[in-house]
């Protein structure tokens, strides 16, 4: 459905994507992620259309067409991150206007309504929705023409975390529905809910690109057993002496590495050798950690940079 080859793109001396190559496949939900900063604006910009690469290639739709081509616009559905609506149109004239423009009949208003929950607001003034229902409209607007591909840029940024989570749910249906949908988002809750892979950009390039599947059976392998025992000293000497690897963690605790059930026989021999335990807890790293520390090993690779905001 989308697909970048070693794309480039230089405003001036500045790269704001520099060799980026990713495809997103038809019924995916595709998660594009990273610091400000990171080059996710350009590249939406470029798979939209609305800025052309320095260098490489993209092309969208089933038919493998340009950004630019009138059939991939077609084919397209796009929600910005916030759009200050006009204040004398009800939502119902707002989408008129958009259906208009694509040269589409007034039913495709009444069903864009429909998709997002909003026929009984459909003669509300769109200056007046809640900061909730102004995105289900832009929403409504992206689905006109029933397009099969959707980009999302920050949909829930500004949104409280009631509508944050009624908006997700309409994503989820369209997923269902089939849509292929390209999200750009900052809140990695949500890409965890909705997302089937991650991309994680940096500098404006590629830093790692993984299924969700992938992503959480690393977090399993990360798995990490943090021991509290009365005397961490004796814990330390009873697990070597079983030759199980163990960091010291703290005056009290020892950290275990938990997969595979490393933290299971940790504990058993702590239980045989006679040490008391007081806590135990084992931790997965979130999938914030994780691109945290995707994002650190790239910003090393390049260079010292300041730290991502997450």
């Amino acid at each position: 459905m989308i697909r970048l080859h070693d794309v480039t793109k230089r405003y001036g001396a500045v790269t704001a994507v520099d060799g980026l190559s990713f495809a997103v496949e038809p019924g995916e939900t595709f998660a594009l992620i990273g610091p400000n900063g990171a080059g996710k604006t350009t590249t939406l910009k470029l798979i939209l259309g609305l800025a052309r690469p320095t260098s490489g290639s993209i092309a969208v739709g089933l038919a493998g067409l340009p950004p630019h081509a009138a059939e991939t616009r077609r084919g397209m559905g796009y929600v910005p991150q916030r759009v200050d609506l006009p204040a004398g149109r009800t939502a119902a004239e707002v989408l008129g206007f958009f259906a208009a423009l694509r040269g589409l009949d007034g039913s495709s208003v009444a069903r864009a309504l429909d998709r997002v929950g909003m026929t009984a607001l459909a003669g509300r003034r769109a200056s007046e929705l809640s900061g909730g229902y102004a995105q289900r409209l832009l929403l409504a607007q992206a689905l006109l023409g029933d397009p099969s591909l959707l980009v999302l840029d920050e949909p829930t940024a500004s949104l409280d975390p009631e509508a944050t989570w009624e908006f997700r749910s309409l994503v989820e249906g369209l997923r269902q529905d089939g849509k292929t949908i390209l999200l750009c988002s900052h809140l990695l809750a949500e890409v965890e809910r909705v997302a089937d892979r991650v991309l994680i950009l940096a500098g404006g390039r590629r830093v790692a690109l993984e299924s969700l599947a992938d992503l959480r059976a690393r977090q399993a392998s990360s798995a990490r057993l943090e021991i509290e025992a009365r005397n961490a000293e004796a814990a330390g000497a009873a697990l070597a002496r079983r030759g199980i690897a163990f960091t010291p963690w703290g005056e009290k605790r020892v950290a275990i590495e938990g997969a595979n059930g490393r933290g299971v026989a940790a504990l058993e021999a702590l239980r045989e050798a006679g040490v008391e335990i007081r806590t135990f807890e084992l931790t997965r790293p979130t999938l914030e950690e994780i691109f945290l520390a995707a994002v650190r090993k790239e910003r090393d690779a390049r260079g010292a940079a300041p730290e991502p905001k997450v």
